[in-house]
């Protein structure tokens, strides 16, 4: 048996897609999302690097980081009624960081003097891991202070994903950091770094340091040392917090894979890690699965015969039947290959993976949406 999405759905505050890039992955979080607002939870998709086609299969120009509001007309149009809110969400990791620093500095003035400090803005938007850690922190807030029942997260891909999820304990190693300690805060009763560079004397030190550099770099150092060293504990809590959350039962990591054998063991290998890092892997989902098509043996005599009478008497019958023999034989072996990537994933799982056929064409509306979660949210077997 499958593991019940449908429940997941309705009892998770947090799903979170994760997979190698081209799977679906995107597709899978915002199909859910709309299966869960129209159940009746009130539901944010969050997603990192959101395609076009699905902003419009939302009835969307474009994600943003202020969310866009799905509207119900939307979601009638695909033959559903929506019982409660989907928002579609864009990450922006500057946007994220400077909520952060206005939430968290002492006041005002503090905010004010972070945010316009050329220091805290590479540290923004350029630091490496930035912004895995606010996509996590923007996910917090969602979840907790948001007023949503189900947030949905759409990971980078796979090989990124790791970033993304081990981002808190970074964080929290960084902030623990003896150096960091000593050029944010006080040790032992004296002043830290920073504050030390802004005391008596500063001028002298100051300037004699930016001979050497050109320009006031030590002096906008210095004073975003001494006004980030306020966001010191805060920060290092909200970590602590970002990665209780990813580890509470009210969290489910989802695997996204296609039923290729290289996606199916970078799949296998993701799930293995999630739960080195004691992180609750929900279970697989195998997108675009060719479904077996079963009947009588084809009978190219017969074939030809109907091909004939459908397209006049000198159309070239005898070779398209064979054609049509041959794809039909070529569907069934990609079939069969699919069925096998199936059972490699249920094996490693302990139980089948939610399984989502290959439709005709790719998804681009909300229709489109609402098919593959019904598969999600249905009992799967291959």
């Amino acid at each position: 048996m499958s593991l019940d999405l449908a429940r997941l759905v309705r009892e998770r505050r947090l799903i979170i897609t994760a997979g190698a890039g081209g799977v679906g992955k995107t597709t899978t979080a915002a199909a859910l999302a709309v299966m869960a607002a129209s159940e009746g939870r009130r539901t944010a998709v969050l997603t990192i690097d959101p395609a076009r086609r699905l902003a419009n299969a939302l009835g969307l120009e474009a994600f943003t980081e202020k969310g866009h509001h799905v509207d119900a007309a939307t979601f009638r149009a695909a033959g559903l009624e929506p019982r409660a809110e989907l928002f579609a969400i864009m990450l922006d990791t500057k946007s994220t960081a400077d909520q952060m620093v206005q939430r968290f500095a002492p006041d005002e003035e503090a905010a004010r003097r972070i945010l316009a400090n050329r220091y805290y803005q590479a540290f923004s938007t350029y630091l490496a891991g930035t912004q895995e850690y606010m996509a996590i922190e923007r996910v917090v807030a969602l979840v907790e202070e948001g007023g949503f029942d189900l947030v949905v997260l759409d990971t980078p891909p796979a090989t990124h994903a790791l970033d993304f999820i081990d981002a808190p304990e970074r964080m929290l190693n960084a902030l623990d950091n003896r150096a960091m300690n000593w050029l944010y805060r006080p040790a032992q009763g004296e002043p830290g770094f920073g504050t030390r560079l802004l005391g008596r004397g500063r001028k002298i030190i100051t300037r004699s340091l930016d001979v050497f550099t050109g320009g006031p770099f030590f002096e906008d150092l210095a004073t975003f040392l001494s006004a980030f060293s306020a966001l010191f504990g805060a920060f290092k809590e909200r970590s602590r917090r970002v990665r209780a959350l990813l580890r509470e039962p009210g969290t489910a990591f989802l695997v996204v894979a296609a039923p290729s054998p290289a996606s199916v063991q970078d799949s296998i290998v993701f799930a293995r890690k999630l739960g080195e890092r004691e992180l609750p892997f929900g279970t697989f989902v195998c997108n675009r699965v060719h479904r077996p098509i079963h009947g009588p043996e084809v009978d190219l005599a017969t074939v030809a015969d109907h091909l004939r009478a459908a397209l006049g008497p000198d159309a070239p019958v005898d070779a398209l039947a064979v054609s049509l023999a041959a794809g039909l034989a070529d569907h069934n072996r990609m079939a069969a290959r699919d069925a096998g990537a199936i059972e490699r994933l249920a094996d490693a799982a302990e139980r089948m993976p939610a399984v989502v056929p290959l439709f005709p064409e790719d998804v681009h509306d909300l229709h489109g949406l609402r098919l593959i979660g019904e598969h999600l949210l249905a009992e799967h077997s291959p």
